[in-house]
């Protein structure tokens, strides 16, 4: 019996980090935006947020397959896919036009955008911005916590920690956007960000730490079973150095030591504690247990090589 279906690849995990990281600078774009005024991010930030979700989107439709086929994840509203596809798809939209405020008019050769005027847009883009951006940062621990037979995923907790590490993501690519590409002539707060994802770095590690405890000592026997693999079993070298000491602990350091240089790296270190944490969440998801009926089910399918088959090509 064939399992291309039952396993999902790092092409899913990298989707997971870019539509996440876009999702939550695109929030956080929107938040500023409302109650701090324009200007405060680095366009750069501003217009890589949707770009980035862009590029989560094609690593998706090359792990589903049949790529010319991808429009039909739009056409069937009851599947949370398709939600999720349209959601994303309107805060690409929204991220961009917003970005496009900013745009110096003299690029253009005029004297400005028309729509650049139209503040009332720009806050309602903002207010679009802020729910799809935080629905995208949240989709994918959503879609993970409702597959019942994974035993590591199920659950609302690893949507919030999904939720969190979107948005430290987010951030960490804002600030670094920033030092490429300074914003303008207002004064900007991006110099703040890095408290920012210093507070969220503390709260991921305790939530982390949170998720292993309760998956190992309160839940089922597979749940539990799943969780003691991160702990001293197949992730737990990953786990421990990869993401906890290199991805949270030293850029939860850096980024408090008032220097440029350090914060930028502390913010790249993110970057990387960020795509480290999704391949092992979405390798985790390769054990799964069987559901009631299951095992029956897939032990009755046809293997290929059935007369009746053979017969029908005929």
């Amino acid at each position: 019996m064939s399992t291309k279906h039952e396993g999902w690849g790092w092409m899913l995990a990298v989707d997971f980090f870019f539509a996440g990281m876009g999702g939550g600078m695109v929030l956080l774009t929107g938040l500023l935006e409302l109650f701090a005024g324009s200007g405060r991010l680095s366009l750069l930030g501003n217009v890589m947020g949707p770009l980035f979700m862009c590029i989560g989107c094609g690593f998706l439709i090359l792990e589903l397959g049949r790529p010319f086929q991808a429009w039909r994840v739009f056409m069937n509203p009851k599947a949370i896919l398709t939600a999720g596809a349209w959601l994303m798809s309107v805060a690409i939209v929204a991220g961009l036009v917003y970005a496009s405020f900013d745009l110096d008019p003299a690029w253009f050769k005029q004297d400005k955008l028309i729509w650049q005027d139209w503040d009332m847009l720009r806050k309602l883009l903002a207010v679009v911005c802020v729910i799809t951006g935080l629905v995208v940062a949240t989709y994918p621990g959503v879609l993970l916590g409702r597959h019942k037979g994974r035993p590591f995923w199920v659950g609302p907790g690893i949507m919030t920690l999904f939720m969190l590490s979107s948005i430290v993501t987010g951030a960490s690519a804002h600030f670094v956007s920033a030092l490429i590409y300074p914003p303008g002539s207002v004064p900007g707060i991006w110099h703040n960000l890095p408290t920012f994802v210093g507070g969220l770095l503390f709260f991921q590690l305790v939530g982390w730490l949170g998720y292993i405890w309760i998956k190992r000592t309160g839940t089922t026997a597979a749940e539990a079973a799943s969780a003691l693999k991160w702990i001293n079993g197949q992730y737990a070298d990953s786990f421990k150095a990869a993401f906890i000491f290199v991805g949270t602990l030293v850029p939860l350091v850096l980024v408090m030591i008032p220097s440029t240089l350090c914060q930028g790296i502390g913010a790249l270190l993110v970057l990387v504690g960020g795509v480290v944490m999704r391949c092992l969440v979405v390798y985790a998801g390769e054990e799964r247990t069987w559901l009631p009926g299951e095992q029956k089910y897939r032990k009755r399918l046809p293997t290929g090589n059935e007369p009746f088959l053979k017969a029908w090509s005929r």
